[in-house]
């Protein structure tokens, strides 16, 4: 009895958690999200989003190229604040905190403002290719930290989409928005 009790413990203890395996998950694609901003080459991102995601950052970022501007970032928190999965599907919530800032790729041309923001974030993962993939990211909430005080063209943050209003630390950007992707 007390052996298959042992067992049964040591088994549940090597399978990992929906919130370990879904929240790695999640980190594991903002980490290449910045590395895409970062580089301007989304490349890797389809290794951890379907192609759909993949692909809408990679608009995203072609609109950064095109204004000749590379989004430098850095994400300073990830918490995951629920996930689950049924089969195939799983969502995570997080709360995150990002900082970032445009950097032109004309020499001598200034970068601009840092942003640091608070956002609350929502993926949509599937299980595909034997792994949990980003399908989509929606902004829940977005609160931009620094700087301080008004800022030129209104919010931040467009809904939901890592793109919409949404930059590489999920989710805003003070130009015209390029982040992890997903705009429904």
């Amino acid at each position: 009895m007390r052996r298959a009790a042992l067992a049964t413990l040591l088994l549940l203890a090597a399978c990992p958690s929906p919130r370990r395996e879904l929240g790695g998950a999640v980190r594991e694609y903002d980490d290449e999200l910045v590395r895409a901003y970062g580089t301007s080459d989304p490349s890797r991102l389809y290794g951890v989003a379907d192609r759909k995601e993949a692909d809408r950052v990679r608009v995203l970022i072609d609109l950064k190229t095109a204004s000749k501007l590379v989004l430098e970032s850095k994400i300073e928190s990830l918490e995951v604040t629920s996930a689950t999965s049924t089969g195939d599907q799983g969502v995570v919530e997080t709360r995150e905190r990002w900082r970032y800032h445009d950097r032109p790729l004309q020499p001598g041309a200034a970068s601009g403002p840092e942003i640091v923001a608070a956002m609350a974030m929502r993926y949509q993962l599937a299980r595909q290719d034997g792994r949990w993939k980003v399908v989509s990211v929606s902004t829940l909430s977005n609160e931009i930290l620094e700087p301080k005080g008004p800022r030129p063209g209104g919010g931040h943050g467009q809904g939901p989409a890592h793109g919409a209003g949404h930059e590489p630390g999920p989710a805003v950007t003070p130009a015209p928005a390029p982040a992890p992707a997903p705009a429904k």
